[in-house]
Order: C-alpha cells, then sequence, then structure tokens
C-alpha cells in the first residue's frame, strides 16, 4: 500500500472515530436522555457533566480525549516510512477533531472539539497538551464554566506547542488553526460570557 492510499485510509477512519457521538450515546443510553435538549444542547463532555453527572461525564471526556489520540498513535506506528509523516499526521488529527465537531452519525452538528483537541496534541506534542489541560482545569474549577477553561486552554495551545516542545513553524501553524477552530465553535458562549449569561458546569438550564 502506498503512502497517499495510506493517508485515505487512516484520514477516513480518524474522521469515523472521532464522529462516535460519545455524549449522545451515553445519554440516550444510560439516562434516556436527548443531550442536544438539555443543559447548553452540545454534544460534547462539557455538557455531558453537567447533564449526566460527573461520573459519566469524566467518562465522555475520556472517550473524547481517546478520539483523538487513538487514531494518530495507530498512525505513528504504522505510517513511520512515509516521507511526509509529519504533516500527515496533522492532517489525520485534524480528521478526528473535525469528525467530532461535524459528525456523520448526527446530522454533521456535534461537539466543540476541545477533548479531541487534547487527545490529538497528547499524542504529537504530549508536554504542550498537558499544560494545556492544566490550564483547562485550573480555571474550570475556579470560575465553575467549561467554556472559560475551553478558550484559555486553545488560545494557549500554538504558544505551548511552540517554546515548550520548540515545535517548527508548520506544526505551530496547524496548531493556531485548529485553536482558532475551536475558539470559533465557542462563539455563543463567548456572547454569553460578555452578557453574564453563560452556564456553569453544575448549571442544566
Amino acid at each position: 500500500m502506498d503512502n497517499l492510499n495510506e493517508l485515505i485510509i487512516f484520514t477516513a477512519v480518524s474522521y469515523l472515530i472521532g464522529s462516535i457521538p460519545a455524549a449522545f450515546l451515553s445519554g440516550k443510553i444510560l439516562k434516556n436522555v436527548d443531550i442536544r435538549k438539555e443543559g447548553s444542547g452540545n454534544v460534547g463532555a462539557s455538557n455531558a457533566l453537567r447533564v449526566l453527572g460527573a461520573k459519566i461525564g469524566v467518562l465522555v471526556m475520556a472517550f473524547d480525549i481517546f478520539k483523538g489520540f487513538f487514531p494518530l498513535y495507530l498512525a505513528k506506528v504504522k505510517m513511520t516510512q512515509c516521507e511526509n509523516f509529519g504533516i500527515y499526521l496533522l492532517i489525520i488529527g485534524m480528521a478526528a477533531v473535525l469528525g467530532h465537531m461535524f459528525p456523520l452519525f448526527l446530522k454533521f452538528k456535534g461537539g466543540k472539539g476541545v477533548a479531541t483537541t487534547a487527545g490529538v496534541f497528547l499524542a504529537l506534542t504530549p508536554k504542550a497538551a498537558g499544560l494545556c489541560i492544566l490550564i483547562w482545569v485550573l480555571l474550570v474549577v475556579a470560575t465553575k464554566m467549561a467554556s472559560v477553561g475551553s478558550i484559555a486552554s486553545a488560545a494557549s495551545l500554538p504558544f505551548a506547542v511552540y517554546y515548550i516542545e520548540g515545535a517548527p513553524p508548520f506544526l505551530t501553524s496547524v496548531s493556531a488553526l485548529i485553536a482558532l477552530l475551536v475558539i470559533a465553535m465557542h462563539r455563543k458562549n463567548i456572547k454569553n460570557l460578555i452578557a453574564g449569561k453563560e452556564l456553569k458546569i453544575n448549571s442544566k438550564i
């Protein structure tokens, strides 16, 4: 199998794994709740924490991180001989994030990509990802608002990738692009924060 075919297969698999809506499935199977109609209505880990409770929410978050990490881990094992190995990994990682944001199984209406992005960068730049996760945890604990932690950690990602990992310009640029995409997915949250109407992690309405 040549490199291009491998890239196509891994990218497609990564998108499909990213499309698995853990929060939606957990709500339906475990609580008989459509998470799209509860809390913020978002199909992501933060709303799962809010609507389904801490135990289920943490499991959803772990799975969403796994969705980003696992395809990159497989690709790193199987595609090491590819000439454009680094670029291919970024394409595969982006496919996982886009799968979460625009899932095939939910008519392309998904989550905001925070946890899945964390999984991708845990595979690519673990020290930078670890710092961003720490920023997320500290801000969520301090503010009780997942969006504050998510926006801040996304904004920190390209700086952490560049300064902590010493990443090349291309990887830094891609991390900035993904960070901007994640922040753009939070545009409603930003409006709510400005208006003082943002839901806290323990608020359902």
